[in-house]
């Protein structure tokens, strides 16, 4: 966006020309210090271009001056939306907060930070599902320990030249049973605890994963993906962001 600004030649109140499409704001009478606005050439007292974040301002007619922070500005300097800008020798200063607003300019947030706030999460998840995938393992452990067990009290029965002593199959039964009633005591505390574990991890994640703005919840969508919205997607909101 480029916004030169300048003083209309007529009512010598604030002229303005937005990326060509040329405005004034009646609210605002300029002393005859401030150049006027020459639409035709792409001329006025001073420019002010924003790409993205970086907003600078530019001198445009050497006979007059610029002030930026109460200094004389020679070539462009970056400012942003709590700068001084004072135009001329008669120093006339120019809300620059308010005149952007006029114009429909947005500030963009950044949100690098939640690249880390992302793989944070990621990492949680990833380390709460190995942690199932070993409870899921150690319930198949006593599946086969079961099964073992089961043989070992058939075997002598369809094999009789394999003995087996009777008390030995009995502590076998009984240690299966022991066994299988653990796991699945541990088994079922572990499904639990995976499910509150998932849903604490979900709901701080829900409160860092926004918008800066707005407070928007960008959902579950990595932050890689993110990078390449441009606004915030809230309608309400839409604020330009910085990836």
């Amino acid at each position: 966006m480029e916004i030169i600004i300048g003083r209309d030649s007529n009512s010598n109140k604030l002229a303005l020309l937005v990326d060509g499409k040329r405005g004034i704001d009646s609210s605002v009478i300029l002393p005859l210090c401030v150049s006027r606005l020459k639409p035709e050439e792409n001329l006025g007292h001073c420019c002010i271009s924003i790409r993205k974040d970086n907003i600078r301002i530019i001198n445009m007619n050497p006979q007059n001056v610029t002030y930026v922070d109460g200094e004389e500005i020679v070539d462009s300097v970056k400012i942003d939306i709590h700068s001084i800008i004072e135009l001329g020798v008669d120093q006339y200063r120019i809300n620059i907060k308010k005149l952007l607003n006029k114009i429909g300019y947005i500030p963009p947030v950044s949100i690098k930070h939640l690249k880390r706030i992302w793989e944070k999460y990621d990492r949680a998840i990833l380390k709460l599902q190995v942690e199932q995938q070993k409870a899921a393992n150690q319930q198949k452990l006593q599946g086969l320990i079961s099964q073992a067990s089961v043989l070992c009290v058939i075997i002598p029965s369809v094999i009789p030249s394999i003995p087996i002593p009777g008390i030995v199959r009995v502590i076998l039964v009984i240690g299966a049973m022991a066994l299988g009633i653990y796991f699945y005591i541990k088994g079922t505390k572990t499904e639990e605890s995976f499910v509150v574990k998932k849903r604490e991890i979900d709901e701080r994640f829900k409160d860092d994963y926004v918008c800066p703005k707005c407070g928007y919840f960008f959902g579950f969508t990595p932050y890689e993906n993110l990078t390449y919205k441009k606004n915030c997607p809230n309608p309400d909101c839409n604020t330009p962001l910085i990836t």
